[in-house]
C-alpha cells in the first residue's frame, strides 16, 4: 500500500505571506490533501485575500476544514452583536467582520468544531482547534485528556492548534500534534504547519518551518484602515511578527487586570497596559 502524506495548517490569522510560504512548502512536499484547523482570519490585515486563497486551495487540493474560535466569535457577533468597536479591545475583529462576505459567513457556519478523518489502511485522525470539548482548549498539552479523547474517537492522532506552539507528543495510544501557527508563530519570520506521513498502519508527524517576509505582512497594516480601526492591537502584532514570542497574552492580562469597571476596557487602560508590557514606549 502506498504512503499517505498530509499537511495540517492552523491559525493563519489573515497573514497572507505566511500562508503562501506554507503552501509553497506543501507543494514541495508533494502533498495533495490539507487539513485546516481554524482561525483563518483576524489579527492581520488581509481577510479578503485570505478567504480568496482558501477558496483557491479548495480547487487545487483535497481540503478538510474545521472551525476555530475566531470563526465562532465572528458568527456569534453576527447573531447577537456585542462590545466590538473601533480601538484595541475589539477593533481587529470588527475590521475583519466588516470585510467578510455573506459567502464567508456561510462557509464558517458550515464548519464542524471537531472532525474525524480516516484514510485507507491507517488509524483515524481527530481534528480540533483547541480541544474537542473547547475551541479555546489546549489539547496537546493535556496528555491524559488527549489519551481519553483518542480512545473515545477510536483514533490514533489528535491534531490541534490554537496555542500557536508547535508540539509532537507521544501518547500510550497514539500521539498529539499541535501544528503551530501559520500566521502568528512564536518564532519571528517563521510560519509553521505539520506534515503527517502514514505508512504500514501508522502515522509519523513533523513540524515544517517555512520562512517568509514579515515586513510584507506588516506593510499591509497601513492599507484599508487597519491601523486606524484596531487601536494598539496591530502594534502588538507587529512586535510579535518582528520579535517572536507571545506579547499578546501579558498585554491582554494586564489590561483586564487594570480595568475594574464594567463593559469594554477603555482605550486609556489599553495604552497603560501597552506601556507596562513593552508594547509601546513609556
Amino acid at each position: 500500500m502506498s504512503a499517505v502524506t498530509l499537511a495540517a495548517l492552523g491559525d493563519i490569522h489573515a497573514n497572507v505571506p505566511a500562508f503562501e510560504a506554507c503552501l509553497r512548502a506543501v507543494d514541495e512536499a508533494g502533498v495533495s490533501t490539507i487539513l485546516f484547523l481554524g482561525d483563518y482570519v483576524s489579527d492581520c490585515a488581509r481577510p479578503q485575500d485570505t478567504m480568496a486563497l482558501l477558496r483557491a486551495c479548495m480547487k487545487k487540493y483535497d481540503c478538510r476544514f474545521i472551525r476555530g474560535n475566531r470563526e465562532q466569535y465572528l458568527l456569534d457577533y453576527r447573531a447577537r452583536g456585542g462590545y466590538w468597536r473601533r480601538g484595541t479591545g475589539g477593533g481587529s475583529l470588527l475590521y475583519t467582520y466588516n470585510r467578510l462576505s455573506e459567502a464567508d459567513f456561510a462557509f464558517f457556519a458550515s464548519l464542524p468544531a471537531v472532525r474525524r478523518e480516516v484514510f485507507p489502511g491507517l488509524p483515524a485522525l481527530l481534528m480540533c482547534h483547541g480541544a474537542p470539548d473547547d475551541l479555546r482548549g489546549w489539547a496537546a498539552e493535556r496528555p491524559e485528556d488527549a489519551r481519553r479523547w483518542l480512545d473515545e474517537a477510536d483514533a490514533a492522532v489528535l491534531l490541534c492548534a490554537h496555542t500557536h506552539r508547535s508540539l509532537v507528543a507521544a501518547l500510550p495510544n497514539g500521539m498529539a500534534v499541535n501544528v503551530g501557527s501559520v500566521g502568528l508563530s512564536e518564532t519571528a519570520g517563521e510560519a509553521q504547519f505539520a506534515l503527517l506521513s502514514g505508512e504500514v498502519g501508522a502515522w509519523q508527524a513533523e513540524i515544517v518551518r517555512a520562512p517568509y517576509d514579515v515586513e510584507e505582512t506588516i506593510a499591509a497594516f497601513s492599507e484599508d484602515g487597519f491601523l486606524d480601526e484596531a487601536g494598539l492591537w496591530p502594534v502588538m502584532i507587529e512586535k510579535q511578527l518582528r520579535e517572536g514570542g507571545d506579547p499578546g497574552s501579558p498585554f491582554v492580562r494586564r489590561a483586564y487586570g487594570l480595568w475594574m469597571g464594567e463593559g469594554p476596557v477603555p482605550e486609556e487602560i489599553w495604552r497603560q497596559a501597552a506601556r507596562e508590557t513593552g508594547i509601546i514606549g513609556t
